[in-house]
């Protein structure tokens, strides 16, 4: 059984409109609609608040959609690639902005550290971004595997 079918399964157990049902977890009759016809899934938290209100494993919510578990673990990997994309952002493009602001400045040892430190930070952004590139195929790989099963 999917997770949109349990979720009317203990709405209606409970006899509990959509709208009531909403105010249970802070959301409106539509994304309980959207629950229920798969077009999208609660949060995990909102699940855990599920699974405690109603008395029903997570193991039961959870484990018995396939496609609702492979969705989130798409977006755990979407969202940890944000973060590292930022974090790699961050350091080449303040190692960009040291080199060129040191390029206009007179000659002096301030200078040539700013640039060996600007150098580096851009080295570290490559460096990240080669890594997270390594996860992503990775993760890519095992998408595939998991489809071909």
């Amino acid at each position: 059984m999917n997770l949109g079918n349990q979720i009317l399964n203990i709405r209606k157990e409970q006899q509990l409109t959509q709208e009531e049902f909403g105010r249970l977890f802070h959301v409106t009759r539509q994304t309980v609609s959207n629950w229920e016809n798969e077009k999208s899934y609660p949060d995990l938290q909102v699940l855990v608040d599920m699974s405690n209100r109603f008395k029903i494993s997570l193991d039961i919510l959870l484990k018995e959609d396939s496609k609702m578990v492979r969705t989130i673990d798409k977006e755990r990997v979407l969202g940890t690639i944000k973060h590292e994309k930022s974090i790699i952002d961050f350091f080449t493009g303040t190692g960009t902005g040291a080199i060129i602001s040191s390029l206009i400045s007179p000659d002096s040892a301030i200078r040539t550290i700013v640039i060996f430190v600007g150098l580096l930070m851009i080295g570290i952004g490559w460096y990240k971004k080669a890594k997270c590139d390594k996860k992503v195929f990775k993760s890519m790989e095992d998408n595939e595997k998991l489809k071909s099963n």
